[in-house]
């Protein structure tokens, strides 16, 4: 079966002969951002084995490590209180061979995000790439503003559903990874706010104070669920970087039932 894919190269109108800047901030480096990173490192790698990528890669996070991240998150004991970002960019930079630059810190407003993105390169050719791996709707609040305000940006954004208190079995499996496009000042695929505005309308979040790891200590087994969110962003990467294309707008998981339902884009979707 056909499904509509957005040509990246063909947006940009740079032509066939070019590849474009990729940029990619990557906010969170807990749960979904830490497996996010082995992976996508990997593949910046082994997409890069020609040296034909032209990429920037950097992560921000204010945490470092805990005790409880130990059983969920991917860290050892040697990396207890040592910041997060930080440990994720020097780990797998030494492994790969690939620049990955790191800023421990946390986000709190728009600029915050846009000092993240490297500036020196054409912006003519520069696509910026968010990557949105937080457990709270303050900083997702801020990421959709940012979005609004760019010229050429994708913003994917990972999101899993909280343990139940009272210990179901089937809750903290479920999950989504939404792609949201900008090309040329022009939306074509809605960001998560778009999709999910409950998380634009969420008066009651608050940037980062508890992490998500406190919530879940206790249920190592929804590692599974972190695991899940990353591989479905690299896919979603992987296609971007390798194939230069979007091929669908979101995708709903469950990693207990080893589920997942991908939204495709519509052919409406594609007009620039």
């Amino acid at each position: 079966m056909y499904y509509p894919t957005i040509d990246i190269i063909h947006s940009f109108n740079i032509g066939y002969s070019f590849q474009p800047f990729f940029n990619i901030v990557q906010v969170g480096a807990g749960g979904n951002g830490g497996y996010l990173a082995q992976r996508l490192s990997k593949l910046l790698y082994a997409l890069n084995s020609n040296r034909t990528l032209n990429f920037s890669y950097k992560i921000t996070d204010g945490d470092s490590v805990e005790e409880g991240n130990l059983q969920r998150q991917p860290f050892i004991e040697q990396d207890l209180d040592s910041p997060k970002a930080e440990i994720l960019a020097k780990r797998y930079s030494n492994a790969y061979q690939i620049p990955i630059y790191y800023k421990n810190d946390y986000i709190f407003s728009v600029d915050d995000v846009h000092q993240l993105f490297d500036q020196e390169y054409s912006l003519n050719r520069q696509l910026y790439i968010l990557v949105g791996c937080v457990d709270n709707n303050a900083t997702r609040q801020i990421m959709h503003e940012y979005f609004n305000r760019c010229r050429n940006i994708v913003y994917i954004d990972s999101g899993i559903d909280a343990v139940d208190v009272n210990g179901s079995k089937e809750s903290g499996y479920s999950g989504q990874v939404v792609c949201g496009v900008r090309l040329k000042d022009k939306e074509l695929l809605s960001p998560v706010g778009g999709i999910y505005p409950d998380i634009l309308a969420d008066k009651e979040s608050h940037l980062p104070t508890q992490a998500c790891g406190e919530q879940m200590v206790y249920y190592p087994q929804r590692m599974q669920t972190n695991e899940m969110a990353a591989i479905i962003m690299s896919g979603y990467l992987n296609t971007i970087l390798s194939d230069n294309e979007i091929v669908s707008h979101y995708t709903n998981f469950n990693a207990r039932n080893n589920l997942v339902s991908p939204n495709y884009i519509k052919k409406g979707q594609l007009a620039i």
